[in-house]
C-alpha cells in the first residue's frame, strides 16, 4: 500500500474533457517510489477518488472502494485515492489510510494541483480517466446517499462500477456524469485578519452555542469546530449544510409548539456564515475571541442511582446496512420505582447514531437475547415485545432532562432495561460498549407518567402517489397534560402534523415536521407542557411519497405498503408521555388506552393479504 506525492502537472485545458496523458501524472511515495498513473501496458482506465479524513460519508464508501480497486485491478483499472485539503498534513493522511487499510495508493495532494486538473466539487468524488486523459466518468460512488442527510439502507445503483463494467467491456459509459453527494472541497483560508464579518467576533459564538455540543472531540460529529482552523477547514461545507438547514438537526416547523433544547439557527445568523465564507472566512482580532466554552464530562445529571453497561463489546463491521441491535440490561431491583430521568452515554460515539429504551418485565427480551448468537439481538424497528413503558430516546447533542419534580416513569421489579441503539458503520471495524444511567424519582413523588401512541394501522400507501395522506386520532377519555411529542415514520415519510382538537373545536398545535427524515428522529419536550380536557381529539396527519421520486423509496418499482416492523413496510405514530391529575384518572386512561391499542393491532390481524406485484 502506498501513499502518493503528486508531482508537477501541466496546465489543464479549461473544459476538462481531456486532462492529458495519464502517464505524465506522476508521483513519489512517502516510501520513495516513484508512480506514474497509466504507466503498465494494459491499463485501460484510471479511477482517482477524492477522499477526506473527516468526511463520513467519504469514509463510508471507502469498503466499497476497496472492493472495487481488488476487483478490477486485474481488469486493467488503477485506482488511487487523492486527499486534497489544505487543513490535513501529510502525516494525517498516512494515519487515515491505516485506520482503514486503504489497499490503492493515496495522492496526497497538497498543492491541490490534481484538483485543480479535475475539478472535484466533493468527497467522497471518483473521476475515471482513459490511458490518454479523456474523462470516461465523474460523479458518485453509489446512491447510498440521496443527499448528506438522506440515506437509504442499501445502495440501489452502483454507478462507479456500471462504469468501470462497461469500461473494460470497450463499451461506452451508460451514464457518464453524476452528482456528488458528501462533504464540499475547502479551500485554503484568507489570510485577512479584518473583514465585515471575522470568526472571533461574529462566528466563533455561533459555532459554541449551536454546534459544539456534538463537534468536540469524542462526541458523535465527525469533526471538531472549537477552533478558528477547525471551522476554516470546514467552512465551505458548514455554509451549504446550515443554509440548507441540514444542521443543526432541529425538524419541527417554527412556531407550531414551544420546545426546549431548540437547535435552530436564526435567519440573520445564516446570513453571517455566507457572508464570512464568501470574504475568504478571515479569523479577525484574537482579542475578540470567546473564553473557551466549559462541557460536562462526566454525568450530566450527577451520579445516576443505578447504572446499567452492556455486558460485552458489540463489534460492527466496515461495510454495509446500517444495524439497529438490542441488549438487555437486566435492572435488578426489588421494589417498582418511578424514573425522573435516563442518561446514556454511547461508549464509541464515531458509530452510535441514536439510543432508544424499553422495559420489559415479561422475560421475552431475554428469550430473544438467547435465540439471537451475536452480542443483543436484532428485531427492528421494534424490541420484539410488548413494550411496558418508555424513557424515550437519546440522539446526539441531546441534554439529559429530569421529568416535573413528583412525576415518573414506573418501572416494575425484577424488570429489564432493553437499550436499542441505531449503529452507522463508518468504514472500518469498531466496538461499542454503551451505558445507561437511571436516575429515580425522589420517594414523595406520585405522579405516573406513561404513553400514548396515536396511530392507525390501517395504512395502505399506493404504488406512484407522490403525496397520500393518512391520518390517526385519539379521544382523550380524561383530562390529561402531554410532556413532550415524538413522530415516527419510515422511508416513505414525508410530513407528520399532530394538532389537539378541543371540545369546543378549537385547536391548538402539538409538533409538525415539515420535512420528515427517518435518519434524524427525535423527540420534543414541551417548554410548558400542554393541558388538556376530556374529549379532546389528538389527530395525526401523515403523508407518504411512494413514487419513483422518492430516492429513499425501498422498492422498485414502487409497489403496495402497508404497515409493518421493517423498513420496507411503513408506520404512522406520534407518541406522547402525559400524565393525569389522579390515579384514577390515569388508570381509565389507561384501560381506553387498552383498548384503542387491542383494536389497532385487530386490523392487522385483519388485513387481507397484498395483492401480487405487476
Amino acid at each position: 500500500m502506498a501513499v502518493v506525492l503528486l508531482g508537477g502537472l501541466p496546465a489543464q485545458a479549461e473544459d476538462a474533457a481531456v486532462v492529458q496523458t495519464c502517464e505524465l501524472l506522476k508521483g513519489i511515495d512517502l516510501d520513495g517510489r516513484l508512480h506514474h498513473f497509466a504507466a503498465t501496458p494494459d491499463c485501460r482506465a484510471v479511477a482517482v477518488v477524492f477522499l477526506a479524513t473527516q468526511c463520513p460519508i467519504s469514509n463510508g464508501v471507502i469498503p466499497e472502494l476497496k472492493t472495487l480497486s481488488t476487483r478490477y485491478k486485474p481488469k486493467g483499472v488503477e485506482f488511487y485515492g487523492a486527499i486534497s485539503d489544505p487543513a490535513v498534513n501529510r502525516a494525517e493522511a498516512v494515519k487515515h489510510r491505516q485506520e482503514y487499510h486503504i489497499n490503492f495508493p493515496v495522492v496526497f495532494d497538497g498543492s491541490l494541483n490534481l484538483r485543480r486538473k479535475l475539478k472535484p466539487t466533493h468527497t467522497p468524488q471518483v473521476v475515471v480517466l482513459s490511458p490518454a486523459g479523456e474523462v470516461l466518468y465523474s460523479g458518485r460512488i453509489d446512491d447510498r446517499y440521496s443527499a448528506v442527510n438522506r440515506k437509504r439502507e442499501v445502495a440501489t445503483q452502483h454507478d462507479l462500477e456500471d462504469a468501470l463494467k462497461a469500461i473494460v467491456a470497450g463499451k461506452p459509459v451508460g451514464v457518464p456524469r453524476t452528482q456528488p453527494v458528501g462533504c464540499l472541497l475547502e479551500d485554503p483560508p484568507e489570510a485577512a485578519a479584518t473583514g465585515s464579518v471575522v470568526f472571533n467576533r461574529d462566528i466563533a459564538p455561533l459555532m459554541l452555542s449551536s454546534c459544539a455540543e456534538c463537534h468536540r472531540p469524542g462526541e458523535a460529529a465527525p469533526f471538531s469546530l472549537l477552533t478558528y482552523a477547525d471551522v476554516s477547514a470546514h467552512a465551505n461545507q458548514i455554509a451549504a449544510v446550515t443554509n440548507s438547514r441540514v444542521m443543526p438537526p432541529w425538524h419541527p416547523f417554527e412556531g407550531y409548539g414551544h420546545f426546549r433544547d431548540e437547535r435552530r439557527l436564526k435567519d440573520d445568523e445564516l446570513a453571517l456564515i455566507q457572508r464570512w465564507v464568501a470574504d475568504g472566512k478571515p479569523e479577525g482580532d484574537p482579542r475578540d475571541r470567546p473564553a473557551p466554552r466549559r462541557f460536562h464530562h462526566g454525568w450530566r445529571l450527577g451520579q445516576p442511582d443505578l447504572i446499567l453497561k452492556m455486558s460485552e463489546p458489540f463489534e460492527l463491521s466496515a461495510d454495509g446496512p446500517d444495524v439497529h441491535q438490542h441488549f438487555v440490561l437486566p435492572t435488578n431491583i426489588k421494589n417498582n420505582r418511578l424514573v425522573s430521568a435516563v442518561e446514556f452515554r454511547p461508549g464509541n460515539p464515531r458509530i452510535v447514531h441514536h439510543a432508544s429504551f424499553y422495559i420489559d418485565n415479561s422475560g421475552a427480551a431475554r428469550k430473544l437475547d438467547e435465540q439471537d448468537p451475536s452480542v443483543g439481538y436484532g428485531s427492528f424497528p421494534g424490541p420484539g415485545f410488548e413494550n411496558y413503558c418508555s424513557f424515550r430516546s437519546w440522539l446526539p447533542g441531546m441534554s439529559p432532562q429530569r421529568l416535573p419534580r413528583g412525576t415518573g416513569t414506573p418501572v416494575p421489579a425484577h424488570s429489564d432495561v432493553v437499550l436499542e441503539i441505531h449503529y452507522q458503520r463508518n468504514g472500518k471495524v469498531e466496538t461499542d460498549q454503551s451505558t445507561v444511567g437511571i436516575f429515580f424519582a425522589e420517594s414523595s413523588a406520585r405522579e405516573v407518567v406513561m404513553e400514548l401512541q396515536v396511530m392507525n394501522k390501517d395504512l395502505n400507501i399506493p404504488p406512484n402517489e407522490p403525496r397520500h395522506r393518512h391520518v390517526s386520532s385519539y379521544t382523550l377519555p380524561v383530562t390529561a397534560t402531554l410532556l413532550d411529542a415524538a413522530p415516527h415514520m419510515h422511508m416513505l415519510g414525508r410530513e407528520m402534523k399532530a394538532t389537539a382538537i378541543l371540545p369546543g373545536g378549537a385547536v391548538k398545535p402539538l409538533v409538525w415536521i415539515k420535512d420528515w427524515n427517518f435518519n434524524w428522529q427525535g423527540q420534543y419536550l414541551y417548554v410548558d407542557p400542554i393541558r388538556l380536557p376530556r374529549g379532546t381529539k389528538i389527530e395525526v396527519e401523515a403523508w407518504y411519497d411512494n413514487s419513483t421520486g422518492n430516492p429513499l423509496n425501498p422498492h422498485s418499482p414502487p409497489q403496495l405498503v402497508q404497515w409493518g416492523e421493517q423498513t420496507r413496510d411503513e408506520m404512522s405514530i406520534c407518541h406522547f408521555r402525559y400524565k393525569c391529575d389522579s390515579m384514577e384518572e390515569l388508570l381509565a386512561m389507561n384501560s381506553d388506552y387498552l383498548a384503542y391499542a387491542t383494536g389497532q393491532q385487530a386490523i392487522i390481524a385483519k388485513r387481507p393479504a397484498k395483492p401480487p406485484v405487476k
